[in-house]
Formats: structure tokens, sequence, C-alpha cells
């Protein structure tokens, strides 16, 4: 297929939302990709739709997930969630896994895929950090290192083991999921990227390289792979 189609979950119905997604559709675009926008419907048949209709699916950034949902109380620092995104990201998950459909998990986006597959979340980085990992003055530019896997896919498309990176985050992977390993890691210790054991195409990214891509050729490569491999599935 010449241009696949991408479904991405609705962000959000607010201006600033939509201005989000903005980022994501660029950069698919950009790659080759249509891109299908998602109501959040938590219903089987709007989930049944959005396979049967989408060759890949991106999740992208957003709210804290609830921490029930990882089995734990809220804690200090635990930001505002919202459920029915939980909802039907979950659900919609769950199904493009089953279905194997090629994956990009964004900031949220990953540990959405992580709390999928058992794993927790530390609420706040605030006492953890050596320095500021939610650093919204520098969206567009790097403000860190990452060390990659140099076995991992990621690796693979970045032809590199090192990376320089923008953070975005206050909330990260603690324990990873069953079937999921780190394949990136920040100077601290904490996880900057996950895939998935055996499993075709899957990119989950703590990192935004949305707002990195228009600067940063390498990271634009990181949404022209995942459109490859929704174009061409193994």
């Amino acid at each position: 297929m010449l241009y696949p189609t991408i479904g991405v979950p609705l962000p959000g119905k607010s201006i600033f939302h939509r201005g989000l997604l903005t980022w994501y559709t660029r950069c698919l675009n950009r790659a080759g990709a249509n891109v299908q926008i998602l109501n959040l419907y938590p219903y089987e048949a709007a989930i049944a739709q959005a396979i049967a209709q989408c060759d890949g699916f991106l999740f992208p950034g957003g709210p804290d997930i609830q921490p029930e949902r990882y089995g734990q109380e809220r804690k200090s620092g635990c930001r505002e969630s919202n459920p029915v995104r939980d909802d039907f990201e979950l659900l919609l998950l769950e199904q493009a896994l089953s279905a194997q459909k090629p994956l990009f998990c964004i900031g949220r986006g990953m540990q959405l895929l992580n709390v999928h597959f058992g794993g927790t979340l530390m609420q706040d980085l605030k006492f953890h950090q050596e320095y500021e990992h939610r650093d919204l003055w520098h969206m567009t530019s790097a403000t860190h290192p990452v060390e990659i896997d140099p076995e991992s896919l990621l690796a693979d498309i970045l032809d590199t083991d090192t990376a320089a990176v923008n953070s975005l985050h206050h909330q990260a992977v603690e324990e990873v999921g069953n079937g999921l390993f780190i394949c990136a890691d920040s100077p601290e210790g904490f996880a900057e990227a996950l895939e998935i054991d055996d499993y075709p195409f899957c990119l989950a990214l703590q990192w935004h390289p949305e707002y990195m891509a228009g600067r940063t050729r390498t990271q634009q490569q990181l949404f022209r792979a995942f459109t490859d491999a929704c174009r061409n599935p193994s």
C-alpha cells in the first residue's frame, strides 16, 4: 500500500489538545501516512472498526494514567487522569496487540504499554531525578543523552547506540511489564524506551520525537520506520 492509515486516539477536544495532534500528524504525513483520529469510544464495536480500518496505531502523550490501573493508590504528585481515555486506549492496545499491528507509543503511550503488560509507574520523579525531566522550555531540542541497546529495533533504526533527546515527563516506568524489555535508558537509569519480545514492530519512547523531528533528522526517522512497518507488515 502506498499510504498506510495510522490511528491516533484523540487526546482531547480543546484547542490545546488539537494543537498537540498537529505535531504527530505532521510527522506522520511527512513520513507518507494518512492519519485517522479516533474518538474515545471504549466500546467493542468502535475498537473493532478501528482495528479493521487502521494499519497501525500511535499512542500519544497525555495525562497521568489512573494509579489503580497498575495496582497503586494515588500518591502526592500524581496528576489528574482521564478515565475514559484510559478505558479506550487500553482496550484498543489489547486488540491492536492481538492483531499484531505496528505500534508507536510516545510519552504516556509508553507508560500505557507498560501498564498493559503488568508493569508499574513511578508517580512523580521529583525526588528521584538528578536533573529536571519535565523541561517544557526546551521541547524541540535535546536536553539529555540516552544509551541504546545495540541489539534493539531502536538502535537499528537510528544506526547508533546513543542519542540526545528532549524530556517532558514527570512520571516514569518503575517495574517493567512481563514481555517488555528496556532498550534505552537515561543517565539516572530511568527507562527511556521499551520494546516487546518477539513482536513485529513496536517502538515505545519516553521522550517526544514529534517536537524534535522538524530540526533533527534522526527523530523523523522513527516516524518513517513506523510508517514503513505499517505499509509493509511482516
